[in-house]
């Protein structure tokens, strides 16, 4: 993890981070930020990815079939990017990027950062409890004209690791139902 981000975090926040390499050189980065008692551990991607020198050239919501442990549509958010950066040799070359992330905790998963604030705030006021949601993110950058190609290999790979990690398999939608 970089400094800055292990300085930025609040202190009790998990942060996991992985870099994925398939053998024709596609690849792509995944990342977990588990918030612990600060909920500032969790934002809008938009802080860090500017910060990064991108710009947002769409937003759009999608889901990815997940087959396991049944099948089920998990929401994700994706942006595309764009900066202009230095290659190796020195000349300025224009990249895009793919961001794809979701928020999950326990039995509620959705896409939508409000919705999850709304939920947040329903369980604190309600249950008396601050639920440590878990914000999950694949990255990659590419040549632009790729977009399709890379984002139906990000599909795939997020299709078949989530069952790895992911325990909450209940869609977004209408408010998760308290426990009685």
């Amino acid at each position: 993890m970089a400094k800055v981000v292990n300085d930025w975090l609040p202190k009790d926040t998990v942060y996991g981070q992985r870099y994925y390499e398939a053998p024709d050189g596609y690849w792509l980065q995944s990342t977990v930020v588990l918030m612990g008692t600060d909920r500032t551990s969790i934002h809008k991607p938009e802080y860090c990815l500017t910060g990064q020198g991108f710009q947002v050239s769409s937003i759009e919501r999608d889901t990815v079939e997940i087959s396991q442990p049944h099948r089920y549509e998990l929401p994700v958010v994706k942006m595309t990017l764009s900066r202009e950066a230095t290659s190796q040799d020195g000349q300025r070359i224009k990249q895009s990027a793919l961001f794809v992330y979701w928020f999950v905790a326990d039995d509620q998963l959705t896409a939508d950062h409000n919705e999850r604030m709304l939920w947040m705030a329903r369980d604190q006021v309600t249950r008396g409890l601050l639920q440590r949601w878990a914000y999950v993110s694949c990255f990659t950058v590419f040549h632009p004209g790729q977009e399709r190609a890379v984002y139906s290999r990000m599909r795939d790979w997020i299709s078949a690791s989530v069952p790895e990690f992911q325990i909450a398999t209940r869609p977004s939608g209408a408010l998760a139902r308290l426990p009685e």
